[in-house]
Parts: structure tokens; C-alpha cells; sequence
């Protein structure tokens, strides 16, 4: 068993679907369960928003309880720009684990996201000239990889990533004593190192996936919403900011093969926290998905994506074959025919998810 903790659910998801794509069977929990027949266990400790001691003292609980169980190994999933409690919580598993070092890649060079001379940069751009030194809760004002994490780095290793070379080497000299921590690429490369025999599974097109089936936008993100609310327009599909009227997007879903709902900016979304106005928006993808057929959800953001979860009492779900990099697909056990994609806010949707191929 190889058994992942991520901070967050997209992240969780995304190394779900990179599992697959080795030929492994994954799931996602939010809640660990050791008692499962999948070779990976992706783990959400929803814990990217919580101030580092608690978000220490979260994931080493969690840590304790993989650890007692004896899998394999165990990776830390961070964010690709290392947003977040990222050395509190590999020191948490560390401790947890009694492991000696860590060696940290968050780089995604297929991407256009690598790191050079300690520098990250995105697309070419050093990392504080991009859009990620506006992030609301983790600005990058900094590219130094040192700066970003903030501490003492005697104990974690952060080499260099230009290209996809650059993740074997440190993948394949990993030792017993070292915690593997990053991004999806470097846990790729991990597996291609120790599961070489693996058969690759081969994604089905994009467009063959969406050809049928009703699908339903959900977007948490004030920044990506109003791209969203464009591209529906031209495509002429429906989108509803809040406040939501439940029983219209649901008849909406019947008529239409493709919905957006998300928060918006509009009076009702005033004197609401960021955390409120997500549950808001999950619990109203709870009433919709009560009152009409729906065959896809597609989640932008981990903090989005766990707030349904929650609203839905989704604690484990199945991996399913991703149809594009990024996108991980979900299927909640003990349902039927409904499928969860879900992508980190900081990538865009990839082409034929949306809009999506509609016939």
C-alpha cells in the first residue's frame, strides 16, 4: 500500500488519477481507511487554510495512524508553488514516521513550472511576476524557493527541476530514511521507479467522455467565476451566482446538457466569510443533485471540492480513469453514474471540459 496525504482535495485527487494512469487502483478519503483493496490511498487532510500548528498537529494524527498500519511509503503532496503549511506538515510526518530528511519537488515541468538556481518559475516568468503574487490567502512575493518555505532547510532537500530527467534522478535515490514530498510529477517519477513493470493505462479522448450525460460547473473562485460566466454566455449555458435558487438550476440541468453555478460578487455574497460562502455554494450543489439527474461535476479547488464532499457526507471515493492531465475523476462508493472531476484552482480546465464537448 502507498498511501499519500495531500492538504488539500484537488491535490489529493490529482495524484489519485497520476496512480491510475501507472496502472495502480487509488482512492481518495478524506477520512484514512486502511481497509480498502486499492494499491493507493490518497488521503485529504483539508488542512492548506489552518494555521501551521494546527495544521501540524492534523496531519501528524494522521501520519500516526498510516504509520501504524506499515505501508509501503507514504508522500507528501504540496502545492505546485508551495502555498500553504508546507515544512509544518512534512516535519509533522517526519516526526510521525521517524524519518531523518525530506526531499521536497513541487515543480511540474510538463507544465511550464520548474524550478532553476533555487528560483521557480512559471511558464518562463519568476514566480512573484505572475499571477500568483495576488493570491488571496498565500501571495508569492518571492521565487526563492527558500524564502517561499520560510525556515531551516538543513533537514529538506529542495534540488532543482527544469525537466522531466531532472525528477528521476532524486526519484530513483530515494533511501528508507528520506520523506518524498511535492508536486504530481515527482510522485510520478517515484512510481516509475518503483513499479516499473506497471502497464500504462491509457486515457480515453476528452471528447468521448463528455459526449453524453448532464454536467454541472461548480466554481468557488471569485477570480475564475467571471471567466466562467463569459465562456457560458457565448456557449449559452446557464450560470447562477448566489443566492441560489435551487429548484431553477434544477430544471436548468434538465434542459440544458451543461449548468455553472458559483458564488459571484452580488449583494448576498456581502459580510459572508470565504468559508461561509463556500458552504453556501455546497449546500446548494446538495439540493440540485437531489432534485435532477446529473452524470458530471466538475470541482475547481480542493477547499470547493471538500466543502461538497462534506455537505454530502463523501468520505471515500474511487479513482477513475482521468481524461486529461490535472483533472482527477472521483466516483463516491455507493453511488452510480455519477462522476466527480476535480482540478487545483491554479490550472484552467483543459479544452473539452469547459465548456464541454457538448453534441
Amino acid at each position: 500500500m502507498i498511501v499519500v496525504l495531500a492538504d488539500d482535495l484537488s491535490g489529493a485527487a490529482e495524484l489519485a488519477g497520476a496512480a491510475l494512469n501507472r496502472g495502480l487502483t487509488a482512492e481518495v478519503q478524506t477520512v484514512f481507511t486502511p481497509k480498502t483493496a486499492a494499491d493507493v490511498i490518497c488521503v485529504d487532510t483539508d488542512s492548506r487554510s489552518l494555521a501551521p500548528s494546527e495544521a501540524a498537529r492534523v496531519v501528524g494524527e494522521n501520519a500516526r495512524a498510516i504509520a501504524a498500519v506499515k505501508p509501503d511509503w507514504i508522500y507528501k503532496k504540496c502545492d505546485s508553488v508551495l502555498r500553504g503549511n508546507v515544512l509544518a506538515e512534512i516535519r509533522a510526518i517526519m516526526a510521525a514516521t521517524q524519518k531523518a530528511r525530506a526531499v521536497l519537488i513541487s515543480a511540474n515541468p510538463t507544465r511550464g513550472r520548474v524550478i532553476r538556481g533555487g528560483a521557480y518559475f512559471v511558464e518562463g516568468r519568476p514566480l512573484h511576476e505572475t499571477a500568483f503574487a495576488n493570491d488571496p490567502e498565500h501571495p508569492r512575493r518571492t521565487s526563492l524557493v527558500a524564502a517561499l518555505l520560510g525556515d531551516d532547510l538543513s533537514d529538506v532537500e529542495t534540488p532543482d527541476a527544469s525537466c522531466t530527467e531532472d525528477l528521476a534522478q532524486p526519484a530513483h535515490a530515494l533511501d528508507a530514511d528520506s520523506l518524498p514530498a511535492g508536486g504530481v510529477e515527482f510522485f510520478d517519477a517515484i512510481l516509475a521507479a518503483r513499479t516499473p513493470t506497471r502497464t500504462l493505462a491509457t486515457p480515453p479522448p476528452v471528447d468521448a467522455s463528455f459526449a453524453s450525460g448532464a454536467t454541472l460547473l461548480v466554481c468557488g473562485s471569485a477570480v475564475a467565476w467571471p471567466k466562467r460566466t463569459e465562456v457560458a454566455a457565448r456557449f449559452q449555458i446557464p450560470a447562477f451566482p448566489l443566492p441560489h435558487d435551487g429548484t431553477a438550476i434544477a430544471q436548468a440541468l434538465r434542459t440544458a446538457p451543461a449548468v455553472a453555478i458559483g458564488i459571484g460578487d452580488g449583494p448576498a455574497t456581502h459580510g459572508l466569510t470565504s468559508a461561509a460562502l463556500v458552504k453556501h455554494l455546497a449546500a446548494s450543489v446538495k439540493r440540485v443533485l437531489a432534485q435532477a439527474a446529473t452524470r458530471r461535476v466538475l470541482l475547481e479547488g480542493g477547499a470547493t471540492a471538500a466543502a461538497v464532499f462534506r455537505e454530502l457526507g463523501w468520505t471515500r471515493l474511487t479513482a477513475c480513469q482521468p481524461c486529461a492531465p490535472g483533472v482527477g475523476v472521483l466516483a463516491p462508493i455507493g453511488t452510480t453514474g455519477l462522476e466527480l472531476c476535480i482540478k487545483p484552482g491554479s490550472y484552467d480546465w483543459p479544452e473539452g471540459f469547459w465548456p464541454p464537448k457538448i453534441p
